[in-house]
């Protein structure tokens, strides 16, 4: 699950998002994403899109609590909050296993969240 982890954390480096080969490399042929923005992505222009709005040499997105849960064989979930530019979301992502040691992202949903820590009870 390691292996997992560290490519959901390199898809979150400025690096990676700016680069649509490098990004894209992570997303399988039927990736489909449900974004914090509320929009619906499929495969075809997602790595363009994050790369055109991605500073190469900006912050990496800031994360809390990631996370991995083996679901089947071949088959994680990766759990965690984000914060970019202010804004913070829960995320998830599904991720499965293409070759040995190869795991490409299928799903990913994002849902806008405020800091538990400044949010009045």
């Amino acid at each position: 699950m390691s292996d997992v982890i560290a490519a959901e954390y390199e898809t979150l480096t400025p690096e990676c998002r700016a680069d649509p080969g490098r990004l894209g490399g992570f997303l399988a042929p039927d990736f489909h994403e449900f974004g914090a923005s509320g929009a619906e992505f499929g495969v075809e222009g997602t790595a363009e899109r994050v790369a055109a709005y991605t500073d190469p040499e900006g912050e990496a997105i800031r994360v809390e609590r990631m996370r991995g849960f083996r679901l089947a064989d071949g088959l994680v979930m990766v759990k965690y909050t984000s914060e970019n530019n202010g804004r913070r979301a829960h995320r998830t992502s599904l991720w499965r296993r293409v070759a040995p040691g190869r795991w490409q992202m299928f799903h990913h949903q994002g849902t806008p969240t405020v800091d538990s820590r400044t949010r009045p009870d």
